[in-house]
């Protein structure tokens, strides 16, 4: 967010994506899990707290603050009897879904107030149809973010949703054991993911993955929904 303190529109339009993000994304996986018949998210009082910070990490809280992207504290889960792990996976991929549904929402409202604005994103200008109102550009900005958070959901590391479904399914064999271990509890994982998302700032030549993959994200659900965007 740093990086548009010019944009007006723009630091809105992450700033408050990121909110309704991490809630709704929480929301979701209680939701879900009380629906797999597991009360222990509905318990741990994620619905009650009003407070987003209590949901987030002081290393997503950094990424957030320069990056515009971050990622959600895991909602605990049962995930103690292996019989239970597509019930579990279910209800982790309930967040990254709520993303989805939150990305084309955006687009949708932005549908129907904008014509033609310009934005820069990812060292590019890019012209959409829409008006080129302040609450029209807030609403696009909200969109990418929204679509940045999905595709930083489901990379498969460690705290991320990705991460946790991809280890509900691997051996319990001593290698994935070590792996899991390094990953979750030395907050190895914490570090890649952090990486991810700075080294394309501080290395203007580093790939990025969620800014190489949200342009054709957010075009294509465009697209379902009747908006050309390119």
């Amino acid at each position: 967010m740093l990086f548009h303190l010019a944009q007006p529109a723009a630091l809105l339009g992450i700033f408050v994506a990121l909110v309704i993000g991490i809630v709704v994304h929480d929301a979701a996986q209680v939701l879900a899990a009380r629906l797999m018949h597991d009360g222990i998210p509905a318990k741990s009082g994620r619905l009650a707290s009003t407070r987003v910070p209590d949901r987030l990490s002081p290393f997503s809280i950094v990424a957030m603050v320069i990056v515009g992207n971050g990622w959600a504290e895991p909602v605990a889960m049962n995930d103690v009897w292996r019989r239970r792990r597509f019930h579990v996976a279910a209800a982790i991929l309930a967040g990254p879904v709520a993303y989805l549904g939150l990305t084309v929402g955006a687009l949708a409202l932005f549908k129907s107030a904008a014509r033609t604005v310009m934005i820069n994103y990812s060292d590019r200008t890019v012209k959409l149809s829409g008006a080129s109102t302040f609450p029209s550009e807030l609403l696009l900005w909200m969109a990418i973010t929204f679509g940045s958070m999905l595709i930083l959901s489901l990379v498969p590391i460690p705290p991320l949703d990705g991460g946790r479904v991809l280890f509900l399914f691997t051996p319990r064999s001593p290698g994935w054991e070590k792996a899991r271990y390094q990953l979750t509890e030395t907050q190895a994982g914490v570090g890649i993911v952090l990486a991810l998302l700075l080294l394309p700032i501080l290395f203007p030549g580093f790939p990025s993955v969620t800014g190489q993959l949200v342009t054709p994200l957010v075009r294509s659900l465009g697209n379902l929904i009747g908006l050309s965007l390119f």
